[in-house]
């Protein structure tokens, strides 16, 4: 259902039916050997670590018919191309797949999504302070951001600059989810079964 290209802070994206493309921060080379198969790329925002643009210049030279999807007017146009525009909580209807934009709360603009095909539901959610009043009751799939752990991250941080480091980390806990945040949202919304992906942990995570 899932294929892991990358997810941290150096570059994400996740292929979902092995055609739906959440994020492309990634080089041309690893989305390669997916080129033929990618129909749509969902764009939640516009960090670099999100969105290649040289990477997605090149996906749509080759593959033309590949649609763009995202939900802020920072991405209208590409290449000369309208890109699709998403209202958030609207569910837009793509062949065998459904796909609904969720608000996540970054520095920046910011999306998750609710992917839908063949009653196989999947929750997808990086680079938000939080996930409060939004619900994804037994989804078979939550792929959510686990960035750092409540428990040490201040002893990081503490550490880093008493040695005169910057520690990003001050920054991050304002903005990314932490592994409680992500297990707490599971724990309140998973049915019987499902499947937990871990996204876009901090190199330091411990």
């Amino acid at each position: 259902m899932y294929k892991i290209i990358s997810s941290n802070s150096k570059g994400n994206s996740v292929l979902y039916h092995n055609s739906i493309l959440v994020d492309i921060g990634v080089p041309f080379v690893k989305i390669k050997p997916y080129l033929y198969d990618i129909q749509i790329v969902l764009l939640t925002h516009e960090h670099k670590d999100h969105i290649n643009i040289s990477t997605l210049r090149k996906l749509m030279f080759e593959r033309p018919s590949v649609r763009i999807g995202c939900c802020d007017e920072w991405f209208d146009t590409f290449q000369g191309r309208k890109v699709d525009r998403f209202t958030i909580g609207q569910w837009y209807k793509y062949g065998a797949f459904e796909i609904s934009p969720v608000q996540l709360y970054h520095d920046v603009p910011n999306c998750g999504y609710r992917i839908i095909k063949d009653n196989y539901k999947i929750f997808h959610a990086t680079d938000s302070a939080h996930l409060n009043g939004i619900e994804a009751k037994e989804y078979d799939l939550y792929a959510i951001e686990h960035n750092y752990n409540e428990d040490t991250i201040h002893e990081q941080i503490a550490e880093i600059k008493a040695k005169g480091g910057f520690a990003y980390q001050d920054g991050a806990i304002n903005s990314h989810l932490s592994e409680q945040q992500a297990r707490d949202f599971i724990y309140k919304n998973k049915g019987e079964k499902c499947e937990v992906l871990r996204l876009h942990e901090s190199d330091n995570y411990e």
